[in-house]
């Protein structure tokens, strides 16, 4: 009996014990350890021997009030998912392929930058540079096509003139005589173009055989004048601004013009010649 009593002591005992511990993790969610054995019941004070112990009845069994309340053991609950943190929630957007929407903005600056680049290097490069070609006014004028290579040269203290083949170039008609002390040296105006207009200048300095006369006196300017033939007929143009060009006595002024008449007397600094229509 007194066995009996402890047993039902300590059933009761691990009921309570269970129920404690089924409530607190119902609470807390987290499953319900499994109790240690029992230590073994404590011999009675008649039957010390171990043959006593053998012959002992076996306990009778519980009844089914104390087999309802036997403690099972618990199944393990759900462990609940942990929660987002902030920083999860607030994390920037990705894009369709993958990647953040930051680094495809920064990645899209980059290729505009690059490209404008290689078109600021492209339009350096390939840019050329307008050369815009002004002629000086002191500048000597283009040289007029010289024609062949002249026959000769009418040379003399005074003159200094290309001489054409036979043949070869247009004579204009008119003659120009230059006064070489007590004779005169006969000077031809050629046609070297099919133009109509045919312009033949006059100076110190050296030009074309068929399109200048060089005159070799100091008082020459070196570029003086010009003879121009048009409509069949010669003017004089003046471009000296100190030595004098002068017609029949006349002075021509700086740029200005005059029409030669047949026996017209020329002085072109201190050169004198004569203008002939035939």
């Amino acid at each position: 009996m007194r066995i009996g009593r402890n047993l039902r002591k300590r059933v009761f005992f691990a009921t309570a014990v269970a129920a404690i511990l089924m409530a607190t993790g119902a609470g807390a969610q987290t499953p319900i350890p499994t109790l240690p054995p029992l230590p073994p019941l404590p011999a009675a004070s008649g039957t010390s021997t171990p043959a006593a112990a053998a012959t002992q009845p076996p306990a009778a069994p519980l009844p089914m009030e104390a087999a309802a309340v036997t403690p099972s053991p618990a199944a393990p609950l759900p462990t609940p998912a942990p929660a987002r943190l902030p920083a999860e929630r607030s994390a920037a957007p990705e894009s369709p392929g993958g990647l953040p929407s930051s680094v495809v903005i920064l990645l899209g600056i980059g290729v505009l930058v690059l490209v404008a680049t290689l078109v600021v290097v492209l339009t350096v490069l390939l840019k050329k540079p307008v050369v815009i070609n002004v002629p000086s006014r002191s500048a000597a004028p283009p040289p007029i096509p010289e024609g062949p290579a002249p026959a000769g040269w009418t040379d003399s203290g005074v003159v200094h003139a290309g001489q054409p083949p036979a043949g070869v170039l247009d004579v204009l008609p008119g003659r120009v005589l230059v006064d070489e002390g007590d004779r005169q040296t006969e000077l031809r105006i050629f046609r070297t173009s099919p133009a109509e207009r045919v312009e033949t200048t006059i100076g110190r300095d050296p030009g074309p055989p068929y399109r200048h006369i060089q005159l070799l006196p100091e008082s020459v300017s070196g570029k003086h004048a010009k003879l121009v033939f048009d409509k069949r007929s010669y003017s004089l143009i003046n471009y000296a601004r100190t030595n004098p060009t002068r017609v029949n006595g006349e002075e021509i002024g700086e740029n200005a013009s005059r029409r030669l008449m047949d026996n017209d007397r020329i002085e072109i600094g201190g050169v004198f010649m004569t203008y002939r229509e035939h």
